[in-house]
């Protein structure tokens, strides 16, 4: 492509690479100069541009990326300026190949692809992704090693889940303490599209939490322990293996959110939720409840995984801070 600032006079067959007045009538940017146009512009300076025969125009690169780009659930705006918005259509986690993407805006710099983070959730109609050429033409060998094989994004749809909820009672814990963890898990799952099925409050004991374990129905299973999880051997990880099922990780990276662990019962994933999912206010164990309710249940290396931007805003409801925690 050329690009040129010259004398309008000059510059019939080119197209405007901004908007000029001419006889009171506005010139678009990319509008073809005629000759009498390039004329009766004079000798003022214009910036303007040709493409070459292998270059596409800036909507027609868009174009012929688009649908390699962008997988199922999203909805592509047309192509105007170079750039494709991509929408979500329904409510569900957006999947990103962020290896992908980096090699994509890696391709040129002529083409450049932003989105939202990897598995963060969506409501229909949200903007997820835009993909935007940056000049006014690229030649097509670009255009043709930036189209990747498969697609970089896509919305995984958020499923209807019937949770089994499991909480123990210290003595010195009261029925409301447990009453504000079953509300804040029912409000998150509404938002979901998901709903508690079933709750069992049993004492702080690893045996009475096997033994709710045997008798309950669930597409997930929350374990509400009373008192904070620290260890492999602590009440809620303790009971979900005398019941035969495993813990595949206890602890995470985000703050709030360190003492949760993960784990399995026959087919059914198993989340042991920190002390801090009783607020309302988003903390890790969102991430992982909304992993769980679109069928993207996490692995120890995915909660491993979390560290970088794990560092979540402080909530009140804490009892101490991070801050004004004591040293050893």
């Amino acid at each position: 492509m050329k690009f040129a600032t010259q004398e309008a006079q000059r510059s019939a067959g080119w197209q405007l690479a901004q908007a000029v007045v001419l006889e009171g009538r506005r010139l678009r940017k990319g509008t073809l100069l005629s000759e009498t146009n390039a004329s009766l512009l004079g000798a003022q300076r214009i910036q303007v541009y040709q493409l070459d025969p292998e270059d596409l125009c800036e909507d027609a690169a868009a174009k012929a990326l688009q649908a390699d780009v962008f997988g199922p659930s999203l909805t592509l705006s047309e192509a105007r300026t170079g750039r494709v918005n991509a929408l979500a259509e329904e409510a569900g986690l957006l999947v990103v190949d962020a290896p992908g993407v980096a090699a994509f805006n890696r391709a040129g710099e002529a083409l450049t692809l932003a989105t939202l983070p990897d598995l963060q959730r969506v409501e229909a109609g949200d903007l997820v992704a835009t993909l935007k050429v940056i000049p006014f033409g690229v030649h097509r060998t670009i255009v043709e090693a930036a189209t990747p094989a498969k697609a970089l994004l896509r919305v995984h749809p958020l499923q209807p889940r019937s949770i089994a909820l499991i909480q123990t009672q210290p003595d010195a814990v009261q029925d409301r303490t447990l009453d504000k963890a079953r509300d804040a898990l029912s409000a998150r799952l509404a938002a979901l599209g998901s709903s508690i099925r079933e709750e069992h409050r049993v004492a702080h004991q690893h045996d009475a939490v096997a033994q709710a374990l045997r008798h309950t129905r669930g597409d997930l299973i929350v374990i509400f322990p009373g008192a904070a999880t620290q260890d492999r051997r602590d009440v809620g990880p303790a009971g979900l293996v005398a019941a035969g099922g495993r813990v595949d990780h206890l602890g995470m990276p985000v703050d709030p959110g360190n003492l949760l662990f993960i784990g399995q019962f026959g087919d059914v994933p198993v989340i042991g939720a920190p002390g801090c999912a009783r607020s309302v206010a988003f903390n890790g164990f969102d991430w992982v409840l909304e992993r769980a309710c679109a069928d993207l249940f996490p692995s120890a290396r995915d909660i491993q995984g979390l560290g970088v931007g794990g560092l979540l805003k402080e909530i009140p409801s804490r009892p101490l801070p991070r801050l004004k925690a004591p040293e050893g």
